[in-house]
Formats: C-alpha cells, structure tokens, sequence
C-alpha cells in the first residue's frame, strides 16, 4: 500500500546536435528540469522502505534492510470518557513509551451548539416522562441531573461562558515484534482503564487510523470525536506543569524551567501529609550528590527546626558539622569511644496504632502506661527484637572481611541464643516490663550523684563470649563462634563493640538535645569494620534516636551516605528496609545516598526501601543503567535525556510522590565555601575570600 504516488521523473530530452543551448531559452529550461528531477524529494525522504497491513488492526513499516516495526492505531471512542477526569491524565498515554499522539479539536458554534443541547434536551425529558409513567426512581433521578446539567451548560454558552468542542483523542502504538506490541497495548489498556478511560483499535481501518495520526491534520476516523465543554477540554492539556507544588520547607535549588526557586518539605503540611518521610539521592561521582546533601542538611538545621544524625563513611561531613556547631563522633579502634551492639532500651507505642510492632506484645507480656503531651504510649521492653538484632550482629561478624565466609550456621545461631537468653534474662533479669531496666541504688556518673531509678549496666559481647567459653568450651560446633568473637573483646584487636556506651565525655548526655551529630567511621577497615559499624550504629539510632519517646514531636532525619555500600549484609539491608517502613509514625525519616542504582534494584530487600520512598532526587546517571530506570521508575523520555545526557553539577529532577521538577541546586558563594569538604578547595576559596576582605 502506498501512501502517496511517488512523482516520478520526467523523460530525458536529446541534445540538440550543432545549436547552441545556450542562446535557446527552450532547452536551458528542459536542461534546469532534468536537473531538479534527479534530486530526491521530500517523500522519498521521509517515507519507510516499505509498508504493509495484512491483518485487521496492525500493520508493518519496513525501516532498514534488517528490521521492521509493527504498530496498531488506536483511539479512545465515545462513551470511553470516564464523567470526571483529573488533569494530566493524557500523560499516561504520551509518557507510556513508543507512541505518537494526535488530539482533533474542532469548536462548534455557539448557534449550532445551543441547538444541539436543545435537542438534547428534548429527548431527556422524553425520557424522563417515559421512566415516570414506569416508575423507575433510578432512572427518574439520572435523567432529572442530565438534564438540569445540560440546562445549566446551554446558559453558559448563551451568555459566553462556556464553548462546546468537538473532540478525539487518537494514537498509534509501536513495538519491534507482534508480541511486544500485543503486550504494550494491554499494558496501555490496562493502565487507562485504572482511570476509567477505554481504548480501542481501528479494527478493519488501520490504513485510516494510520492516516489521521499522521501530521495532516486530517481525521478519518469519525466515530472518535465527542462533545465536551471548556473545562474539560482543559484536562487534554498534555503537559505537566514545571513548578512544583508549594507546601513549606527549605529551597534546594533553582527549576530549570521557570527560574524560581523550588522549596522542599519531606514532612508536609497540615493540607498535604505524604506516605512517608523517606528521600533517595542517587547519582555518578562528581554528580553533586553530596553538595545537595549538605545543602539540605544546612539549611534544614537552620531554617525548619530539623534534628539529623549522619553516618558518614569517607569523613565527608566532619567540618559542616563543626560549621555547623554539631557533634563530631570520630569513631575508630584508636579512640575510646563504645557502641555497645548489645545495649537493650525499652519501646513506646501510640496507643492507637495497631500496626506490625504488636506482634511483640502478647497477653503475658509485662508493659505501662505512659502519657507524654497529652497523648498515652504503651511502654514495653522488646526482648525477642533484641535478640535478634543481636543475632544479626554475630552473623555479620562471622562472615569475615567482605563477607567471604559463611553466616551463623543452625548450630551456632542455636547455641548464641541460648547464650543470648541466659545473660538478657537470667544474669540481667531483664523482663519486658520498662522497670527492669533499672535498680534502685546511688551511683555516681561523671561526677554527678544519681539516686532511685538508675539505669542497669548493659550486657556486653564478653558477657555472651564467657557464657560460651563456661558451658560449650569443648563443643566443637562452638569454637568457628568464639574464633570469630575473640577480636572483638576489649583484648582483642577490635574493641570497640565490647563495653558500655560510652560516646565522650558529656557527650551521650547532650546527644538527644543536640541538633547534628555526625558519625564518622572513615578511619575504620573499609572492608570489614565500617560495615559492622555501620550496622551497630544504625541500631543505636533507632533505639536511642529515632524510637526515643523525649523525641516523639521532633522532626528527625537519619542520613546514610554511600548506602551502596551496605548491600552485601543482609541483615543491614533487613534493617535499613525496617526503618523505612516504620520510621514515619515516629516523626522521622531516612535519607539514603548512593552513586550505584542498580545495586538497589537487583536487590529484594533493597527494593523494599525504594518502595517506602517518597521522595527522589536524581542527578546524572550512567548510561548503563538507563535501562533499570526506565524499567522502575516513570520518567518522561524528556527526564531520561536530561539524566544521561551531560548535566551540570547539581542538575537533576525532583522526583516527589508523582510530581518531577527539573531543577539545579544553588549553593551560593558563602554556602559554597561553607559545605566545602575538599581541603585544596577550602583553602582555595578561603585565600580568595581573605583576598576580598583584604
């Protein structure tokens, strides 16, 4: 089938033997002709190499030598129109994949459009007496709104206010096989229908339906168009808006689009309230990733009243935190700082949720009532979470650097819970009841006379290694555990898991009310430590930060910084996805960082944390993982090429909940030279800003 007849070229005229063409205007003319004729013209570039329908609603175009792309005409007809639909709904449709859109907009005039509601009218009434002779309430009141709209619609148009257009909406949908074409139009199909929409093929009209998409401006399936008013015409707009919705907060940057400054709020507002708390940053090295952190960081500690806590695994962070006025925790084997994996806390629960975190409370289990700003908490002691939170922390050591060796085995994990048991409740005596957790006595801490209610030592990793070494020092399927636990005794090589909490001096008692302290874990063995740090500390936080109940109204922010890091541990990923899920009726939020994407996707607990994510900050991208984020993530292709084309530094989109902005961070000169972390650059921009105060 073709589409137009190509011209074809004119015959060759013979020269003229002896004559001189060029005094003979006839023959320069036919010369000039033939000349032009042998150019290709604008069908012969712009059409494929072939073209075929051999069946009833797709056909095939031919584009090389090698391939061929089949597409379907599609359309949405009359009655497919939902009665209400939301803005941007023809998004769905444009931003779904391969797939050109043609939207036929005719006005009707006001004199033809006023008659054809009259007529419509008409037949309502008739209707409507009909359906009241029968009786029929349903009917009765369907039609007496139809046509009290209608009536309502036809003032309108008198009096200017509103027009009635005439409407279709028309498309063709493309693949590379018939299968993946079958497959892209039920997906479609299936996705409009969520919506309410329907759409169907040009079945016995695919020459048509091929036609009227084409830029011609001419429709040829008639049985397309509908009459709608203006505000409706108003929802086939299909173009997000640039800017994003203002709800408070702090500014990140400067929207490539408008100009204006893009605010962000994680935490909402009273007339928007989002899923969760939760932000992803991803991007390459040198992307900017960590200027946007520390942006956020700032001018959220400045400007919104937000506590953050930061692990920090390359000592990025350490001078704006001390910029900043925070606490500075430079955790290594060298200092004698303790994070005690084994320090047990009690748990507060709202009274009124019902959710996962009940299943730790049974009928037999002791627990109090505690009220704090006038709202009540069921305060309890989770023995069974901690014991296996402390498991998971064997685990991971077990495994050695980089995660070579094996896990717990069903012996070993058998025998530390036991160990684990025996010094939580019988040593400890601790039960699920708050009140076990302290003793009445006087003790004396840095100085300070504590009297009643004094917090119990914490169990430590010595206390589990000497219950092994007394009851199983000749069992043979013990000895891989206490091997693996030795360097980790306050004798051993690595003794910083080993004691009680201890942070500094005047430290652990400023912690809650400071509002940034950063956890500095550079110094440690990138391979092994770091990440056993990075778990215990992760553990702290929730316990001691996050599930504290002196900071229940606090907005809190939990940061992780080179996330990717932490996929090869299980139980931190387990961990990580946990407080995603739950992080958010305790008024906090977490805030990963990560320069390897793809690594969270592969992953099925990682997957977990990206589906409790909220909101996205996506900066330049590798190329290689354009596939994984088209696959997981509904970026226009407008968005992708802005991602893995060749962005500034700090260019990327916004991503929150379905709205995407595409905007460029905007630190300015003093910020610039504030969050600055490379030491030549520091110096660079501080003898420059000396220069000008000179």
């Amino acid at each position: 089938m073709k589409l137009k007849q190509k011209p074809q070229p004119k015959e060759k005229l013979p020269k003229s033997k002896g004559k001189n063409t060029k005094n003979n205007p006839k023959e320069n003319e036919d010369q000039i002709d033939f000349q032009m004729d042998t150019k290709p013209t604008m069908w012969e570039i712009i059409s494929p190499d072939g073209f075929k329908i051999n069946a009833e609603d797709y056909g095939i175009i031919k584009n090389s030598l090698g391939t061929q792309t089949y597409f379907r005409p599609v359309y949405i007809p009359r009655d497919g129109y939902p009665r209400k639909m939301q803005t941007n709904w023809l998004n769905n449709l444009a931003s779904s994949g391969e797939m050109d859109l043609f939207l036929d907009i005719n006005k009707v005039g006001k004199s033809d459009a006023i008659r054809m509601l009259q007529r419509q009218i008409t037949m309502l009434e008739s209707n409507l007496s009909f359906q009241t002779k029968r009786g029929n309430i349903d009917q009765i009141n369907d039609l007496t709104s139809k046509i009290q709209d209608t009536d309502t619609l036809m003032s309108e148009i008198q009096f200017s206010e509103n027009d009635i257009f005439n409407v279709g909406t028309l498309g063709i949908l493309y693949g590379q096989s018939e299968k993946e074409l079958n497959y892209f139009s039920e997906t479609l199909e299936d996705e409009m229908s969520s919506s309410f929409f329907s759409l169907t093929s040009t079945w016995g009209r695919v020459k048509k339906g091929f036609r009227s998409v084409l830029p011609f401006g001419k429709n040829e399936i008639s049985d397309s168009l509908r009459n709608i008013d203006r505000r409706a015409l108003s929802t086939f707009a299909p173009f997000i808006s640039g800017s994003g919705k203002y709800v408070g907060g702090v500014p990140l940057g400067i929207n490539k689009i408008t100009g204006q400054l893009e605010f962000i709020n994680s935490f909402g507002n009273e007339e928007f309230r989002p899923d969760n708390y939760n932000m992803f940053i991803v991007g390459t090295s040198g992307s900017g990733k960590s200027v946007s952190l520390k942006l956020l960081i700032a001018r959220e500690l400045t400007g919104a009243n937000i506590y953050s806590r930061l692990i920090d695994p390359e000592g990025e962070f350490v001078k704006l935190t001390k910029r900043l006025g925070g606490i500075n925790l430079n955790i290594s084997e060298e200092e004698d700082i303790c994070i005690n994996p084994l320090a047990i806390n009690f748990t507060d629960i709202p009274l009124e949720d019902g959710d996962e975190e009940l299943e730790f409370l049974e009928e037999s289990d002791e627990k109090e009532l505690v009220e704090k700003e006038g709202k009540k908490y069921i305060r309890f002691v989770p023995l069974r979470e901690k014991t296996n939170d402390i498991i998971d922390f064997f685990d991971i050591i077990c495994r050695g650097k980089n995660s070579e060796d094996e896990g717990l085995n069903v012996f070993e994990r058998n025998f530390l819970e036991e160990a684990i048991q025996y010094v939580l409740q019988e040593q400890f005596e601790y039960t699920s009841h708050p009140s076990s957790l302290f003793k009445d006595e006087v003790v004396k801490v840095e100085n300070q006379l504590i009297q009643s209610k004094v917090r119990k030592p914490e169990p430590t990793i010595s206390d589990i290694n000497n219950y092994l070494l007394q009851k199983y020092s000749d069992e043979p399927r013990v000895q891989r555990l206490i091997a693996a636990i030795k360097p980790f005794l306050k004798t051993g090589s690595k003794p910083i898991f080993d004691g009680q909490t201890y942070l500094g001096r005047g430290v652990t008692q400023t912690l809650d009310s400071a509002r940034l302290v950063n956890f500095n874990i550079s110094s440690m063995e990138e391979g092994f430590l770091r990440p056993i740090a990075y778990h215990v500390i992760l553990n702290y936080l929730w316990e001691h930060f996050v599930k504290n109940l002196d900071n229940a109204t606090k907005k809190k922010f939990v940061y992780a910084d080179e996330a990717w890091t932490l996929l090869s541990s299980e139980q931190t990923v387990d961990f990580l996805e946990k407080m995603a899920r739950r992080s958010r009726k305790r008024n906090a939020g977490l805030r990963l960082a990560s320069q390897d994407f793809v690594r969270f996707v592969i992953n099925d607990k990682a997957r977990g944390i990206l589906q409790n994510t909220y909101a996205y900050l996506f900066l330049k991208q590798s190329k290689l993982d354009l596939k994984h984020i088209k696959e997981n993530f509904d970026l226009s292709a407008g968005e992708r090429d802005i991602l893995f084309g060749n962005p500034d530094k700090g260019e990327g989109i916004l991503r929150v909940g379905k709205s995407s902005v595409w905007l460029q961070t905007n630190p300015s000169e003093q910020e610039l030279f504030f969050i600055e972390s490379n030491q030549a650059v520091y110096e660079e921009n501080l003898t420059k800003k000396q220069l000008q105060t000179y």
